[in-house]
């Protein structure tokens, strides 16, 4: 959806002043000192900076700050309230001992009710003990002074660490550790190293897991409780990510480490979950953070990487991906990872009582925010919706391409680990440096954000690691506090509670959870809810201060306050005042939670039940050797799906088709509801893939035919296995017909049988998707006569004739017969890839092309459906249309739109593909230096470097005439919409739900499912086609939108619908299940799902 910065309504003054260091008097700086021993070639990690913890130390009401150092002490400033600080950290014994000290978490170690600090090390020694700095209590100057007692309570992790989260994992009432570990590696290690690594995972490089035993000890249960492991963990959030009162752990891991989401079993283990919870990451995981960023009461989470949103450090810095690698990694099973942000929406349980995520950050507009650390979600304009803060920067730009490049040319830099060591130091040195802002989001409430860096007054360049929130001033509202490498610490003021209310909680936990860690707090105010949980480690290597603060805007009053504690207990308290704080008590929680049972759910899925077990593999063909530059795999969009009653027996039966070299499957129901398989197609019938079917009666005997649309890419254009086939129903037995359909070439979509010349006999239109192995040419479409009347069935193809422009309409992938100018004569509309809204008007025996007469030519999307109904009850036809949606790679708006080219640009006889987009006002070639050469090899001879290449525009790398001569198309808005048909030939647009928005909709069945009178909408979708360097669009679960009767729909959550179809969806049908309605569901590379309609209504 994308997310440019815009202009703010708030008052004029910036939301937050910066305090400068001298006024403040916090001087710290976390100064890094580079030298021919310690630099980035001999320590890689010397660039993750330092944390930040904030707590009132010595209980004088004000908040103080803690900073960890890495070739610098540590700092402990105590707060004054007047935005000035006093350096106690002498006094404090809080400076460390020259080790190089990363993250650090507050907590209560002994509950003895004053703070203490637990600080993450690591180094080049081999053995990094943690430190556990148990505040003793204040000196007589009112000082807090700290001991290290690790070794004590036996904590004293010694691997690399950069994080702890104090959580009760067992809830026996106090509080147990999660340390999150970094194992030195060495950063070129293939993916099987990962691989057999995670698989004969050690302690001495794993995470640990520290249980209490509540007599001031802690012993390691790392491998008992199931979270022995390998990862480079740069982050570890502890959170109840599943909504069953039980804390569990996100592990944000680096390179091909995959993420760990151990799911609390509630016996003292724990299960990584993380292939079933979330169907991507981030392939360099950084910081993240758990919270409910919109208002449903589930947990979302967000992990930042490295990408650059500037089109310039992007293409000098990343390097392209190898698909082969890519493959390779998840080949292992070691998750699909991407190089960008994840924002992973919560969607609900699924049946087994797991959480469901979507990443969702292309739509929210914050996938790429430059090299990243720490990310928190905190409500900065107190509205009652947490906006996004995260720092980035790196002190040197260490995947440069032309540094890296310019090492190999002059000998310096040689791949194995041991000459990297020798590079001295002013080597180092001359590596480039570029410092940028830190990234501020605003939550805009309706999943989207905008940027807010300069409104704010959050846009200083730093490089930033760690970043805590807290309320400095005691006034209401969230300041922010950064760790910065080579200059002073950032302290932000927060004006909010100027213009807006708040509510603050403290709580006191039982005895051994003094902080109440673990405790969710929910508020409704005016009908919206919020809730937030007490978890302390938040971000990269930091921690917040232990209380929650709700912002409220406007709001007067608090309806209503619920208190669930760790242990289930739970309080209620109604008709709160504004701008006060309140302290809960566990003392004072005497209701033991008891948790509703849900309701029954819209949907069920019967597929086990009623007998099918089919799942859809597709052939192993590589797009990428014909077409390097392609966005997207075209041979990954079927199966096809039919659903009909093809023995006449009353019940409806199913045809999936199948990829090249597999059998389609027909399966027939029986009269007790299940179904029986028969593969379908002769061996030599498999050279076919199928990407449509149909069940129609041509033949006019009464029962039905099988017509089936081939398709894919995997052989040329010409070839006999894009020949579209029919079969016969001939006495319940399918026999193809031979001599029936005319020559037809080029890869196939889709087929809508219709009477267009009202003869009694079907006709045909047949949709060609494109031009195999010169994307995006179009592939041929054509309207097929039935000549039945002549006494032989025989289909002949009169598009040139009837039809003048739609053999190469475009890359048509769904078509639909419908009167939409309500005339009496059906028309025919046309969705498809590079293609606007097309509608060919039926008028005197002719088709025309009346786009225009439409207001539809400005509409080029890649469309992927469309369906029709009256969903305003005027009595005439609106429609919605599936798009690729707006949480994707490619974005686009009439502003900045998405485009392609297509020529031949270097001469040598073959198609290329230029795909561009705009990047702050210019427009760029999508791919970077190396890939584009790949196609084009006269690109590396212009650019030199990757310098130059970044610089220049699209028409500086192709040439204008070039690009004016070639096949151009331009998409204004990939967002998926309704349209609302207002009768004589004017047809309205607007968007359909933002939830709808988050994957491509492929297709879509229309009925009024909820039985309230309404039309309803189930949508499916995904694109995990995808070249490897845009991650694969695999948002969609499934989707069900109710509707109003007035054109308008919402959105049913995944536990009101029960619609959970977590793959690659490409067909849908409606389907009698008996006396019931179903709907099934095929999925590409992916089972055959069979839903049935309960008809649930509230």
């Amino acid at each position: 959806m994308g997310c440019e910065e815009t202009v703010d309504t708030n008052p004029s003054a910036t939301l937050f002043e910066r305090v400068a260091s001298e006024s403040s008097s916090v001087q710290f700086a976390n100064t890094l000192t580079e030298t021919d021993t310690l630099n980035y070639f001999n320590y890689p990690y010397i660039y993750m900076g330092g944390g930040v913890a904030v707590a009132d130390f010595n209980r004088d009401g004000f908040n103080d700050i803690f900073f960890t150092g890495n070739m610098v002490d540590n700092k402990l400033y105590l707060g004054k309230g007047d935005w000035t600080f006093v350096d106690v950290t002498d006094a404090a014994h809080a400076a460390g001992d020259q080790r190089w000290m990363q993250g650090v978490t507050i907590c209560d170690i002994n509950a003895d009710g004053k703070i203490d600090l637990y600080i993450s090390v690591s180094g080049q020694a081999e053995s990094c003990p943690n430190i556990l700095l148990v505040n003793t209590g204040n000196d007589p100057n009112g000082i807090p002074v700290f001991e290290d007692q690790a070794a004590r309570y036996g904590i004293a992790d010694t691997g690399h660490s950069t994080q702890g989260a104090f959580f009760d994992y067992d809830q026996d009432g106090d509080l147990d550790l999660y340390v999150a570990n970094y194992p030195i590696t060495k950063f070129d290690s293939p993916n099987f190293y990962y691989q057999q690594m995670l698989k004969n995972a050690k302690s001495k490089d794993s995470d640990h897991l520290y249980r209490n035993e509540g007599d001031g000890s802690f012993i390691d249960v790392t491998e008992e409780a199931g979270v022995l492991n390998f990862g480079l963990s740069l982050s570890a959030t502890a959170a109840d990510l599943n909504n069953d009162g039980w804390q569990d752990i996100y592990v944000s891991n680096d390179f091909a480490s995959p993420d760990f989401i151990y799911i609390n079993n509630g016996d003292g283990t724990f299960t990584d979950q993380s292939k079933v919870v979330v169907r991507q990451t981030s392939f360099y995981g950084m910081g993240s953070d758990v919270s409910d960023y919109n208002n449903d009461g589930l947990m979302d989470v967000i992990q930042v990487d490295m990408a650059p949103e500037d089109n310039r450090r992007s293409k000098e810095n990343m390097s392209g991906m190898n698909p082969a690698s890519f493959f390779e990694l998840v080949d292992l099973g070691l998750h699909h990872q991407y190089m960008y942000n994840a924002l992973q929406l919560n969607r609900g349980l699924d049946a087994q009582g797991l959480p469901q995520y979507s990443n969702v950050a292309w739509f929210a507009g914050m996938s790429s925010t430059d090299w990243s650390w720490a990310p928190l979600f905190v409500d900065l304009n107190s509205d009652g919706w947490k906006d996004v803060f995260i720092t980035n920067g790196t002190r040197r730009d260490i995947n440069n391409n032309d540094f890296f490049k310019k090492l190999e040319k002059d000998n310096v830099y040689f791949a194995s680990s041991a000459k990297r060591d020798e590079i001295p130091v002013e080597n180092v040195r001359k590596m480039p440096s570029e410092a940028i802002a830190n990234y501020v989001f605003q939550n805009k409430g309706d999943l989207s954000f905008v940027k807010r860096m300069a409104e704010w007054g959050l846009d200083d360049k730093s490089f930033s690691n760690g970043a805590a929130y807290a309320d400095l001033d005691n006034d209401g509202d969230w300041d922010l506090i950064v760790n910065n490498i080579d200059e002073p610490a950032s302290i932000y003021r927060n004006r909010a509670s100027d213009h807006a209310n708040y509510l603050k909680v403290s709580l006191t936990g039982p005895v051994q959870n003094p902080l109440g860690v673990g405790t969710k707090v929910s508020i409704w105010c005016a009908g919206d809810r919020q809730v937030m949980e007490m978890v302390l480690a938040r971000g990269f290597q930091s921690s917040v201060e232990p209380v929650l603060l709700f912002g409220l805007g406007d709001k007067q009053r608090v309806d209503s306050l619920y208190v669930e504690w760790p242990d289930g207990r739970v309080q209620h308290m109604h008709d709160l005042g504004v701008n006060d704080n309140y302290t809960l008590a566990h003392e004072d929680a005497s209701v033991v939670k008891h948790r509703p049972v849900g309701r029954p759910s819209m949907f069920r899925e019967v597929t086990a039940e009623v007998g099918i077990d089919y799942v859809h593999h597709e052939d192993d063909f590589d797009d990428f050797e014909h077409q390097v530059l392609l966005p997207h795999r075209m041979s990954h969009f079927g199966p096809a799906l039919a659903v009909g009653d093809v023995n006449g027996d009353g019940l409806e039966d199913i045809y999936v088709g199948a990829a090249t070299g597999s059998n389609g499957f027909l399966y027939l129901q029986s009269s007790d509801g299940s179904f029986r398989s028969e593969a379908f197609q002769a061996t030599g019938e498999r050279v076919y893939e199928d990407l449509d079917a149909a069940w129609l009666d041509v033949d006019g005997d009464g029962d039905l035919d099988l017509y089936l649309v081939s398709g894919g890419n995997t052989f040329e254009a010409a070839s006999q296995s894009y020949q579209d086939r029919l079969y016969l129903n001939e006495g319940g037995q399918l026999k193809k017909a031979e001599d029936v359909l005319p020559r037809m070439t080029g890869s196939g979509s889709c087929v809508r049988p219709f009477d267009y010349d009202g003869d009694g006999d079907l006709d045909l239109f047949v949709g060609g998707r494109h031009s195999p192995h010169a994307y995006p040419a179009a592939g041929q479409s054509y309207l097929l006569e039935n000549k039945l009347e002549t006494g032989k069935l025989q289909f002949v193809d009169v598009t040139a004739q009837l039809a003048v422009g739609l053999r190469n309409v475009g890359m048509v992938t769904d078509a639909l017969w419908t009167d939409v100018d309500q005339d009496g004569a059906t028309d025919l509309m046309l969705v498809g890839e590079w293609m606007p809204i097309t509608v060919f008007e039926y008028r005197k025996g002719i088709f025309s092309n009346q786009t225009n007469r439409y207001g539809e030519d400005n509409t080029t999307g890649w469309w992927f459906s469309i369906e029709e109904g009256d969903f305003d009850g005027d009595g005439d036809q609106d429609y919605v249309l599936g798009n690729l949606g707006q949480n994707y790679k490619y974005q686009a708006s009439t502003e900045a739109t998405f485009n392609i080219y297509s020529s031949d640009f270097d001469n040598n006889g073959q198609q290329d593909i230029v795909l561009s987009y705009h990047n702050f006002g210019e427009e760029f070639p999508v791919r970077g230096r190396s890939c584009s050469s790949q196609q084009v090899p006269g690109i590396k001879k212009k650019f030199k470097d990757y310098h130059s290449f970044s610089r220049a525009n699209v028409t500086e790398v192709y040439g204008k005439q070039s690009l004016e001569q070639s096949v151009t198309h331009r998409v204004e808005d990939f967002g998926s919409v309704y349209i609302e048909n207002l009768g004589e030939g004017i047809l309205k647009r607007k968007p359909l739900p933002n939830e709808a928005q988050l994957a491509s909709i492929n297709d879509l069945v229309v009925r009024d499912f909820d039985q309230d009178g309404q039309l309803d909408v189930l949508l499916v979708g995904n694109l995990y086609a995808s070249e490897v360097e845009t991650p694969r669009g695999d948002a969609s679960l499934g989707l069900l939108l109710r509707g109003d009767g007035h054109g308008e729909f919402e959105a049913v959550p995944m536990t009101e619908s029960g619609v959970f179809i977590p793959h690659d969806s490409k067909k849908a049908a409606i389907i009698g299940l008996g006396r019931e309605t179903g709907v099934v569901v095929a999925c590409n590379e992916g089972p055959l799902y069979v839903y049935q309609n309960e008809s649930i209504r509230d």
